[in-house]
């Protein structure tokens, strides 16, 4: 469902998402590519922090091993630091240590922070420095074997009415989504809204979400102020082929 490749500029990570599972006390691994595109010598330093989402899925950094959620301390990488070449794929290994009394989901993000070269590489007959830099995550999850999957469901469908984002007014939906769940679920939020005085069919670009066990996140939709009418909002939440597809609608009047 979701792309599996993270780039940047002239750097790609593949994939951008590590899913281990395994029995208590087994140490299980996989591969990381590395891959630089660009014309330029790309040095990355890597570091690990745990992380969680706020109630809008928002990204939240902790140092690693804080979380009661972390599988940071039990990551070991074949290399704390990638030098790729142009044009040049390295793999990183990635081993992880499952403690024996691991039972419930954890999850920790490696980071690859593009470091300075110190020594100038000579391209074309010059000599460039990177001066451009970047920094790039793969979130890396555990998921013991016999957990309820649970399902993802709708809680509520508010019409926040208009806003303003700073610059220009909008009017505002907002769906609030729990996961029943014991392992993580990833989904997309589709929005149709149908004028009910002339039929008009408003299609909304659909949001992606990754939720975490038990966890409930707002889902926001923005709308275009110039929407004037009675309709009918028709939320759809897929999950994929594994989940049943849930609906959500709502009556909303906007007027000029």
């Amino acid at each position: 469902m979701f792309t599996h490749k993270t780039m940047g500029q002239g750097f790609s990570i593949s994939p951008s998402r590590l899913s281990f599972t395994g029995n208590p006390g087994e140490t299980v691994a996989q591969t990381i590519s590395l891959s630089n595109t660009s014309q330029a010598i790309l040095n990355f330093s890597t570091r690990i922090l745990d992380f969680d989402r706020d109630s809008l899925g928002n990204k939240m950094y902790y140092d690693p091993g804080t979380r009661p959620s972390s599988n940071a301390k039990w990551l070991t990488m074949s290399s704390t630091s990638v030098r790729l070449l142009p044009g040049e794929t390295k793999k990183l290994n990635i081993s992880m240590a499952i403690p024996a009394v691991a039972k419930t989901n954890a999850q920790s993000m490696i980071f690859f922070t593009q470091v300075k070269d110190q020594s100038s590489a000579a391209i074309a007959g010059k000599s460039i420095g990177v001066s451009i830099l970047m920094e790039m995550g793969v979130q890396v999850y555990y998921t013991p074997n016999g957990l309820n999957a649970g399902e993802l469901e709708f809680l509520a469908f508010e019409d926040r009415g208009t806003v303003s984002d700073g610059k220009l007014k909008l009017r505002r939906l907002m769906l609030k989504i729990h996961n029943t769940g014991d392992i993580n679920k990833d989904a997309f939020v589709r929005l149709e809204l149908t004028n009910k005085e002339t039929g008009e069919e408003h299609k909304i670009d659909p949001a992606s979400i990754a939720m975490m066990p038990q966890a409930t996140q707002w889902v926001t939709f923005n709308l275009p102020i110039e929407l004037t009418g009675k309709f009918l909002a028709v939320a759809l939440l897929d999950a994929g082929a594994a989940y049943d597809l849930k609906i959500a609608e709502k009556e909303v009047i906007y007027r000029p």
